[in-house]
């Protein structure tokens, strides 16, 4: 029985350190794109995106607190679950793209996202780009061969009512 035991164990310990070793030598950092079709005007998307009080209303599993705006920007804190990510939203180009950043390093993971909505037919075109970080090797190794970096951009452009939908690589 113990000859059990110590081999079980063993091989949860070897597991582990080989999904630690697999993390750590996989890059700290990346870059993904997608994008779809979202047959709203690039005003009314823009509207939509820069409205986080509303966020709940159309994203699934989100709700939004702590939401104080200023001039240059509006921060927040979406709660998901059990998650809770400080978020910084600006806006570079008015009803044409917006950038939102994690602001909390205590994250495992961090990065920003530049939503890019351009006109296209009777629809907007909505790119958006994430360049993050993942800061824990056993994260990253999860992010990388389980989760995927597109898994939230997808469902945010399916959230907003995009059809289309593409990923441009990672």
């Amino acid at each position: 029985m113990l000859k059990w035991v110590l081999i079980v164990f063993g091989g949860i310990v070897t597991l582990g350190a080989a999904i630690y070793g697999t993390g750590a030598m996989l890059p700290r950092t990346h870059m993904a794109r997608i994008e779809g079709v979202v047959m709203k005007s690039p005003v009314e998307v823009a509207a939509i995106i820069r409205d986080v009080r509303a966020y709940s209303a159309w994203r699934r599993g989100v709700v939004v607190q702590g939401v104080a705006e200023d001039a240059d920007a509006i921060t927040y804190v979406e709660v998901a679950g059990e998650d809770r990510i400080a978020y910084r939203l600006t806006e570079p180009v008015r009803d044409g793209q917006f950038v939102t950043t994690m602001t909390d390093p205590s994250l495992p993971f961090g990065g920003r996202w530049t939503i890019t909505l351009a006109p296209e037919g009777a629809g907007t075109r909505v790119r958006i780009q994430e360049d993050g970080e993942v800061r824990d090797p056993i994260y990253r190794f999860f992010a990388h061969f389980v989760f995927g970096y597109t898994s939230s951009m997808k469902s945010y452009v399916e959230n907003l009512g995009a059809t289309e939908i593409v990923e441009r690589g990672t």
